[in-house]
């Protein structure tokens, strides 16, 4: 079950990284003030490289936190080291108990087998679960870009487009147009009921 539902959850996060969003994702009942990061410090990989992790969890609350800290890596990844974690598969995983205003690091190393076809990016995973929890209180990830692969969603000389499809400078002057478009049509409505009581209202009869 555990195993299902970090799958969905890589999923989740690696489309989020993909789409640009953030790469630190609060799921559960996560303390206040802890924070979690992966990195290495390889550019682009391919097959048979060796890389090193360091998974960070600080706890900048005002109470220690315990719980178990998951390194998760690719199917076509394999661990190599990871000193004094359990090793299940994909999965290197460490008891930790940070106390308030600490942290702790831990390190992976891992191969990198044959990439899979249609691979954008290289996620590794990190995730904190509190007690027997299921779901991570807590994740982050590493998504390594991979040798000769362009993700579209990264691709370099990529500019930000603004969502109307217009430059800002034309939607400056819209705005301005849309402005000056309510004052006239307010003006033209005081106008008109000015006009009608005008109409209505009777003239003084002459003295008789």
């Amino acid at each position: 079950m555990r195993r299902a539902i970090r799958g969905a959850l890589s999923v989740a996060v690696s489309a989020a990284l993909l789409a640009g969003g953030p790469t630190v994702a609060a799921l559960g009942a996560a303390p206040a003030g802890l924070s979690i990061s992966i990195h290495n410090d390889t550019g682009s990989v391919r097959t048979g490289d060796h890389l090193s992790y360091a998974a960070t969890l600080r706890n900048d609350g005002t109470a220690a936190v315990d719980g178990r800290l998951v390194v998760t890596v690719p199917a076509y990844m394999r661990i190599t080291a990871a000193n004094g974690a359990d090793l299940e598969g994909t999965d290197a995983s460490w008891s930790v108990e940070v106390p308030a205003g600490a942290s702790v690091t831990e390190h992976v190393s891992a191969s990198l087998g044959d990439i899979p076809k249609g691979e954008l990016r290289v996620t590794t995973l990190v995730s904190l679960y509190l007690g027997d929890a299921t779901q991570p209180a807590i994740r982050s990830a590493e998504a390594d870009t991979i040798a000769g692969i362009t993700d579209p969603a990264h691709a370099e000389g990529d500019k930000a487009v603004d969502s109307s499809g217009a430059p800002p400078s034309v939607l400056v002057w819209i705005g301005i147009g849309v402005v000056a478009i309510l004052v006239a049509v307010t003006a033209l409505g005081g106008w008109w009921f000015a006009r009608r009581r005008r109409i209505r209202t009777p003239r003084p009869q002459p003295p008789l």
